[in-house]
């Protein structure tokens, strides 16, 4: 089970609802990136998805934390985030010591990146290991567009799916804050995107199996056919009469 709408049009219909982001290329690209992913199967957990990347980077499958420090939001830095933000991730006002939690082997912490902010090394770990790249190793790697998507996707249907299918919005912001920060800016978001799912011109759909699955299931179709076709030759070619 996965979903399919119009993308265009959903996100035209965004912008006529005075939704807004800092970011609109990239949120077409995560769009385009829930388009038969297995991990969405409702359009409450759709409009949730987008409502938590609303909340947590603008849409932006590239901001990180304090990237404010270093410039312009959400621009990825080419080294290491400049100086004020590496001195903002080793201070503990008001948070813990990023470097005491241990670094990739470009010296750099496990600080929040992409698009719901991915921190600490056992959630690198994790995820990394679920979308099968090693994000332990190279943090950046969650700055990639397509990593960023895919550890949303799974970090969502594993810790937060189970809120929002029972309608608590509450304890689904939980999931992904850890408290109740933004849950009302969250709440409107979320509704703005069910608001905007639901008309009829986004053509919202569920779909019985992704691209993937229906590709795999005709190339399962062809191998029966074939394996069945060569036993059905075989088996006339060994018992025909002799002549």
């Amino acid at each position: 089970m996965a979903v399919k709408f119009n993308v265009n049009r959903a996100y035209s219909l965004f912008e006529q609802s005075g939704g807004e982001t800092a970011f609109p290329d990239s949120l077409k690209s995560v769009l385009k990136y829930m388009q038969n992913d297995p991990n969405l199967k409702t359009i409450e957990q759709v409009a949730y998805f987008l409502a938590t990347a609303k909340a947590e980077s603008d849409y932006s499958l590239q901001r990180w934390e304090a990237d404010y420090l270093c410039g312009k939001k959400g621009v990825p830095y080419k080294d290491k985030p400049c100086q004020k933000a590496l001195d903002y991730y080793r201070s503990s006002d008001g948070k813990s010591n990023y470097y005491s939690k241990g670094v990739d082997k470009n010296g750099v912490p496990y600080f929040g990146r992409g698009l719901i902010q991915l921190t600490n090394k056992y959630n690198y770990e994790k995820y990394g290991d679920l979308i099968g790249v090693d994000l332990v190793a190279d943090g950046d790697k969650a700055l990639e567009p397509k990593n960023s998507y895919k550890i949303a996707s799974e970090y969502l249907k594993r810790r937060t799916w189970k809120y929002v299918n029972q309608g608590d919005l509450t304890g689904a912001r939980k999931s992904v804050n850890g408290g109740t920060k933004g849950v009302e800016r969250t709440n409107r978001e979320y509704q703005r995107w069910m608001d905007i799912l639901k008309k009829n011109s986004a053509k919202f759909k569920q779909t019985a199996l992704t691209k993937k699955q229906k590709r795999n299931a005709v190339l399962v179709s062809v191998l029966v056919f074939s394996v069945t076709m060569g036993f059905a030759y075989s088996l006339y070619y060994f018992t025909r009469p002799n002549k």
